[in-house]
């Protein structure tokens, strides 16, 4: 409960005197009412302390100044961060809290999995990173702005922050991070399917390879094309070689959106076309279309997203909408529908979808 929530009595709404106390009074039920709104928005103001919270605990090096099963005391802790002792001693009470830190039977503290987490160079500290820089705080900050103008503010006229990442080294390799540790949980998914009727496997825009390296493992007998933007190209490399995958995958460093994709029995497009505009990605899509028509009849597409819910209902692609309209010019989640009717342009239908972790979905498609 924050000191908010405690400054405002909450009526007890089990309570039947309460009921007809609101029964005979007719303006109770618009004091509650109130109260209920005034909760409602103080829950949503209240992610941001969370967050701030969060980049604190990484700032301060609490994560890597325990083991695993290490238990300090909050001074200790104090004196290893370099902090005020009674300003620790109430943050990491909020952050016992959390669920970040946990407790030994003498009330010194130790690490949860969600603080583990949090240690330099892992991908939560990665992605805290990321998401607490300038540039991503910026696109929030100005998101009314580039609501009313059409067009990223934060960008300065890019159509994405991936020229902005490329001016920024550190920043950039926390985002491949973050990204790959997105990809992880999804490649494990979608690596647990059939892959009997594929031989060739196509990821456009593949990043790191981590989602091909999770398929190439479990499929001994995949072999797999990667296509990315030079610039990324040498660090996948890198990657697939310490995964001793290198020779599986034949990387190009091309243009998805204009370059023709080689002949694949199974194309993916994993996070792509959330990223882009209808008319880019139809160009996308029709570079994949040529592509399924030279491997045959039997090629697909795989397509993963985090499809929009319908109106009134809240998942993770309402707020992740919210951030690539912040951050991408002509980036969108997409309801369904919408996604029937965009491949439908490009000449491909949609003929099964599968959840997948963390509301994604898979959309696999064929030629039309």
């Amino acid at each position: 409960m924050s000191v908010d929530d405690r400054d405002m009595p909450a009526p007890s709404v089990e309570d039947p005197t309460g009921a007809r106390q609101i029964d005979a009074d007719p303006f109770a039920a618009a004091r509650l009412q109130a109260l209920t709104t005034q909760e409602a928005i103080q829950q949503m103001t209240g992610a941001d302390m969370r967050q701030h919270a969060l980049k604190a605990f990484s700032t301060l090096g609490i994560a890597d100044s325990l083991d695993d099963d290490e238990f300090r005391t909050s001074d200790e802790l104090a004196e290893i961060c370099q902090a005020e002792p009674q300003m620790m001693a109430r943050f990491l009470y909020a952050m016992h809290a959390r669920g970040v830190l946990t407790t030994d039977e003498h009330g010194r503290y130790g690490l949860t999995s969600l603080g583990q987490a949090l240690r330099s160079g892992g991908a939560m500290w990665a992605a805290l990173g990321v998401i607490t820089s300038p540039l991503w705080q910026q696109a929030g900050d100005n998101l009314a702005a580039t609501i009313c103008t059409g067009h990223p503010h934060a960008l300065n006229g890019e159509e994405t922050p991936y020229p902005l990442l490329a001016a920024h080294p550190g920043l950039a390799g926390m985002f491949d991070t973050f990204m790959s540790s997105r990809t992880t949980g999804l490649a494990a998914t979608l690596a647990a399917r059939s892959f009997a009727g594929f031989r060739t496997v196509a990821d456009l825009g593949g990043g790191d390879g981590t989602l091909l390296a999770a398929l190439l493992t479990a499929h001994e007998h995949l072999d797999s094309i990667l296509i990315e933007q030079a610039d990324v190209t040498a660090r996948t490399e890198h990657r697939l070689i310490e995964r001793g995958l290198a020779g599986r995958v034949e990387i190009i460093a091309g243009d998805i959106f204009n370059d023709p994709c080689p002949a694949a029995d199974l194309i993916i497009l994993s996070s792509i076309l959330h990223n882009w505009d209808d008319p880019t990605n139809l160009r996308l899509l029709s570079n994949a279309r040529q592509a399924m028509l030279s491997a045959g009849p039997h090629a697909k597409l795989w397509i993963v997203e985090v499809p929009l819910p319908v109106p009134g209902i809240h998942n993770h692609g309402i707020d992740l909408d919210l951030r690539m309209m912040s951050l991408f010019a002509g980036g969108q989640e997409r309801t369904m529908p919408q996604y029937y009717d965009l491949l439908a342009r490009a000449g491909l239908k949609i003929i099964d979808v599968s959840p997948l972790p963390s509301d994604h979905a898979l959309m696999i498609a064929m030629v039309n």
